[in-house]
């Protein structure tokens, strides 16, 4: 018969003559006493093998639906950025330091004295010790813009007392008495009771980082940088001589 196929499946000797069944995937067996004869499913035939009937490929159907195509396996999520992380990124490309301090007298072999004014001063200005100084940062979508500023200074002159410096400072001009109109000290008693005879001068650096983000959130950064330097101070005694 056209477009079948014959064999002897072990199974036709337990099927009675002129059995028809269908078969899992659809196509029909009948069975005679001259072997089973398959149609398939949509026309094509059913071959045996070693037996077995094993169904070949079915030609497509026109009129099934279309198979539903399976969604995109989900793309792992993009890790978040936290905007005010990614502003202390900023201030670390920034390199802010702490500035150094002049001062008059300016070092340990420069012997002050008491009741004479201490000027101190930032003796390396520029936009890492005393800006300003600003940058951006970029993460992923997210982008800072951070802007600092120096605010100013507290020292701790050694000798229990502490100034607030609103500024740099001001340079000394290189004569006279007066005082310092913004950073300076008066000191009352020698340093020869500090050890090795010195103050000892801790200085904090004031700055102020504001910070935005393209995200609409900002924020400020308040950062202290410290240093210290050394002073002696002393007394100057005046000799009188009788001039005869």
């Amino acid at each position: 018969m056209e477009g079948y196929s014959r064999g002897t499946p072990a199974s036709v000797s337990s099927k009675p003559p002129d059995n028809t069944a269908t078969l899992p995937d659809g196509s029909t067996a009948t069975y005679t006493s001259e072997g089973a004869y398959v149609q398939g499913r949509n026309g094509g035939p059913t071959a045996y093998v070693d037996g077995m009937a094993r169904p070949q490929a079915e030609p497509a159907d026109p009129q099934a639906p279309a198979e539903p195509q399976q969604p995109a396996p989900p793309q792992p999520a993009a890790p978040q950025v936290n905007p005010a992380e990614l502003a202390q990124t900023a201030v670390s490309q920034m390199h802010l330091t702490a500035p150094e301090i002049a001062s008059t007298p300016n070092d340990p072999d420069t012997l002050g004295a008491v009741g004479l004014p201490v000027w101190l001063w930032v003796a390396n200005p520029g936009p890492t010790t005393t800006g300003p100084n600003s940058t951006s940062a970029t993460a992923g979508d997210v982008t800072v813009t951070a802007a600092a500023a120096f605010s100013g200074m507290t020292i701790d002159m050694g000798d229990d007392t502490t100034i607030e410096c609103t500024g740099p400072g001001t340079e000394y001009p290189g004569t006279g008495t007066e005082e310092s109109p913004d950073c300076g000290h008066v000191y009352e008693q020698m340093s020869d009771d500090q050890p090795g005879g010195l103050y000892t001068l801790n200085i904090t650096a004031h700055w102020a980082v504001d910070w935005e983000s393209n995200t609409g959130e900002g924020g400020q950064i308040p950062l202290d940088l410290t240093t210290d330097k050394q002073l002696r101070i002393g007394s100057y005694q005046s000799v009188v001589t009788d001039v005869t």
